[in-house]
């Protein structure tokens, strides 16, 4: 039998826990209380409880209960719900998480949540929701913020509602994630980075495999990205096509659009077929201000003002060539077919021949040198078009057939 999850803190929350199980009941669903509390003692019994959370996480619960190292603390029950709640995920006995609590409570469960997979459905029920760094809560797993407008303690009837509400917002997701499981005579799906920037490329793309195949976009702004490297852990995806891995360069120039240190290696190391496209991977993302670091870079980088918000920065030609060591270094962990594709004539629509932002010898300059470092595997292929074009989109499509023909090959071997 599957559960749904609550995940609280008993020394603090039991009663509005035991209210929010008796709803679940009610609702149809089983709850499975799970104890992350480790400031006192539990007012009540819970199904997983703190002793085994923290000794899950490699810590004694007394020991951490004595202590005033709030944060090591809080760090060892985060690693052992996790270790604990991974069990059961694999187990197949989890169909939905709900959390209730304030702001210390939704950090500790965001991070766990970060660690659960995509497929069961998160509900972190908070009075923190408004509060500035609440952006910290969502993450690449998926997860749904409720915003209590109420303290969870001393049940009322107010409190009641919003449990209540949550019990049924929870068992309604529960009820509704087979749409999200990995389809298994479904069309397969084609995971594809996208932006404004390959607009072109992605739309053509869309319209020519979408007969076959199911392509889910995701934006390359950073966390979408690492969803979709999370999702291709999870084998939703039987191709790749990644034409935005930018948020390596933004990560190495501190740029706005970071992802996280495993971008662009996932697929590769699943053997999973892929075709990488450079967009952006010659700018830097950062925000329109006035501040006089943003001042003095514009002193010495071409600039392009996306909007009221967004400034895009140009690296020079010897920053662009370290990364391509980087970028090779990443494309050389692939086990799967991969192809990458340099268009010759601009990275963005707005790099023309005509415009002071096109830069021929720095883009065959990063092209030479993964030529030159990259595995004989991997194969680069020079293309004589702007990124953001039907061009550009018809030769991505002839080396995702070629990445799938080779992957067809070589499973019959």
């Amino acid at each position: 039998m599957r559960h749904i999850v609550i995940i609280v803190t008993l020394d603090t929350k039991s009663v509005e826990a035991a209210y929010l199980r008796d709803r679940i009941i009610d609702l149809g669903h089983k709850p499975l209380i799970v104890d992350v509390g480790c400031g006192g003692l539990p007012k009540m019994d819970a199904d997983i409880r703190a002793t085994e959370i923290a000794a899950a996480g490699g810590a004694d619960l007394e020991s951490l209960r004595a202590s005033r190292d709030r944060d090591m603390a809080s760090a060892a029950m985060i690693r052992g719900a996790v270790v604990k709640l991974t069990e059961l995920c694999r187990a197949g006995k989890v169909e939905g998480f709900v959390s209730i609590g304030g702001m210390s409570s939704a950090v500790w469960t965001s991070s766990i949540y970060r660690e659960m997979p995509y497929r069961v459905p998160k509900l972190l029920v908070t009075t923190a929701a408004a509060m500035p760094q609440a952006n910290r809560f969502f993450g690449p797993s998926g997860v749904t913020v409720m915003h209590s407008l109420v303290e969870v303690g001393a049940l009322n009837r107010l409190l009641m509602g919003e449990l209540a509400r949550a019990a049924g917002a929870i068992c309604g997701m529960a009820e509704g994630q087979e749409l999200v499981r990995p389809p298994a005579e479904e069309k397969p799906m084609v995971a594809m980075s996208t932006n404004g920037w390959v607009e072109t490329p992605a739309q053509f793309l869309a319209e020519a495999l979408g007969g076959d195949y199911e392509i889910v976009r995701f934006h390359g702004t950073g966390l979408p990205e690492v969803v979709m490297e999370k999702l291709i852990e999870e084998d939703y995806f039987k191709v790749v096509i990644d034409l935005v891995p930018s948020s390596i360069t933004n990560e190495r120039f501190h740029g706005s659009r970071i992802s996280w240190p495993r971008r662009m290696e996932v697929a590769g190391e699943k053997g999973i077929p892929q075709v990488i496209a450079p967009s952006l991977v010659n700018v830097i993302s950062r925000p329109r201000d006035t501040s006089p670091e943003l001042l003095e870079e514009m002193k010495v980088r071409k600039y392009y003002f996306m909007d009221s918000l967004r400034i895009l920065l140009w690296l020079s030609q010897q920053e662009l060539e370290s990364m391509a060591h980087v970028y090779a270094k990443k494309l050389n962990k692939a086990q799967g077919p991969t192809v990458f594709l340099v268009p010759l004539r601009g990275w963005l629509n707005v790099e023309t021949e005509d415009s002071e932002y096109f830069e021929p010898e720095a883009l065959q300059a990063f092209s030479g040198i993964l030529k030159r470092e990259v595995k004989p595997e991997v194969e680069i292929r020079e293309i004589d078009v702007n990124i953001d074009t039907t061009e550009f989109g018809e030769a991505v499509l002839s080396a995702f057939r070629d990445v799938l023909q080779r992957s067809a090959q070589k499973g019959t071997q």
